[in-house]
C-alpha cells in the first residue's frame, strides 16, 4: 500500500504531528540540561531519542510524497544557554501533560489514516506515548507528587435514575443532586491540567521577549486561575474534599529558554486540548448546570486561543498547513 498516494487528511495529520513533536524535542533539550535527578534524565533522554526517530520517519514520508518538510521547531527556538526557568520536578509534570495531549491526538489521527504504514505509525506513536505517560506518572508517584481525584466514600449499590430532578443543576426549591463519579472525574481532570498550564503561563510571561506576547501570557494565567477556581467551587459546594495538584515551581530567571513562537504554539496546543476535553466531559455530564458552566469557560478559552492565533500571524510565526488547490483562483486566472 506504500505506492498509494497519501490523502489530504493523512498529510494533515503528519504535519500536525511534526509540529508537536519538534516542539517537544526543543522543550526536552532545555529540561535535560538542568535536571539533576538521574531517573528524570533517563526518562527524558529516552523520550527525546524515540521522538527523534519518529520525526525522521515523518520527514521521509513528506519527501516520498513530494511535499516540503515542515519547518516546525528547530534549534533556533531553544536557547540552550538559558538558565533553568522551571523547578521542582516540573519537567516531568509538563511531559506528563504533553503525553496526555499526545494520546488524544494520536488516537484521533489513527481514525484519519487509511494507508497501512500510516496506521502502523500512529499505532506505534500511541504505544510510545502510553509508555512515557506511565513512566512520568510512576516517577511523580515515587516523589509524592501524583495527587489523586476524590474517593467515593461508600458503595451505594446499583441504582437507576428515577425522575427528571436528576438532571437539574439549578433548582428553585431544594438543592441539586451531588456530583456523580463521572462528573467528578472530568472536573478534576480540568483542575489538574490547568494547574500545570498556570505554571507554564507564568513562566512564559516571565521570560517572553515581546511586550504584547507577555501580556497575552498574563491573560492565560488569569484564565487558568479562573478555570481552577470555578471548577473547585463546584466541587466544594458538594463538600467534596480533594487535594490540589502540585504545579512545580519557577526560578527568578527572566531569560527565556524558548522562542516566543514556540511558547505561543505550546499555548495554542493547551487551548485545543482544553477545548476538546471540556467538550468530551460535557457530553457525559448529566447535571444541567455543568454544561452551562463548562460552555462559559470554553468560550473564554476559545476567545483566548483566537487572540493567540492573531498574534502568531502578526509576527509571522503561524506556519500554514499544506493547502488544497484553489480551483477558483485557477479559473479566475484564465479570464
Amino acid at each position: 500500500m506504500k505506492n498509494i498516494q497519501l490523502t489530504a487528511s493523512e498529510i494533515g495529520t503528519l504535519w500536525m504531528t511534526y509540529q508537536q513533536k519538534t516542539m517537544l524535542l526543543r522543550m526536552i533539550e532545555h529540561f535535560l540540561l538542568h535536571t539533576e535527578d538521574k531517573k528524570s534524565k533517563k526518562i527524558m533522554m529516552g523520550l527525546h531519542k524515540d521522538i527523534s526517530t519518529f520525526t525522521i520517519k515523518i520527514e521521509k514520508l513528506f519527501i516520498q510524497e513530494g511535499h516540503s518538510i515542515p519547518l516546525g521547531y528547530t534549534e533556533q527556538d531553544v536557547n540552550l544557554e538559558a538558565p533553568k526557568l522551571f523547578d521542582q520536578h516540573f519537567d516531568i509534570m509538563c511531559m506528563k501533560l504533553m503525553k496526555a495531549i499526545s494520546m488524544g491526538i494520536h488516537v484521533l489521527h489513527v481514525n484519519m489514516a487509511y494507508r497501512e504504514d500510516l496506521l502502523i505509525l500512529f499505532r506505534d506513536l500511541t504505544a510510545l506515548t502510553q509508555k512515557y505517560y506511565n513512566q512520568c506518572s510512576m516517577y511523580l508517584a515515587e516523589k509524592g507528587l501524583l495527587t489523586r481525584p476524590p474517593y467515593l466514600s461508600n458503595d451505594q449499590g446499583i441504582q437507576f435514575v428515577q425522575d427528571k430532578d436528576y438532571f437539574r443543576g439549578n433548582k428553585l426549591v431544594g438543592d441539586e443532586r451531588v456530583l456523580n463519579a463521572i462528573e467528578v472525574a472530568h472536573l478534576y481532570h480540568a483542575i489538574e491540567n490547568n494547574t500545570i498550564g498556570l505554571t507554564l503561563m507564568i513562566g512564559f510571561a516571565q521570560s517572553a521577549k515581546e511586550k504584547d506576547i507577555q501580556d497575552y501570557f498574563l491573560k492565560g494565567k488569569k484564565l487558568a486561575n479562573q478555570v481552577v477556581d470555578d471548577i473547585s467551587q463546584i466541587m466544594k459546594k458538594d463538600d467534596i474534599q480533594f487535594t490540589k495538584p502540585p504545579n512545580g515551581a519557577l526560578t527568578s530567571s527572566t531569560i527565556s529558554p524558548f522562542s516566543d513562537k514556540l511558547m505561543m504554539y505550546c499555548t495554542s496546543l493547551l487551548c485545543s486540548f482544553s477545548l476538546g476535553s471540556n467538550a468530551f466531559g460535557t457530553a457525559f455530564s448529566l447535571r444541567s448546570d455543568l454544561p452551562l458552566k463548562v460552555a462559559s469557560l470554553g468560550k473564554s478559552i476559545f476567545d483566548f486561543a483566537s487572540e493567540g492565533a492573531k498574534l502568531m500571524a502578526k509576527y509571522g510565526w503561524m506556519e500554514e498547513p499544506p493547502q488544497m488547490i484553489d480551483r477558483r483562483a485557477i479559473i479566475k486566472s484564465k479570464k
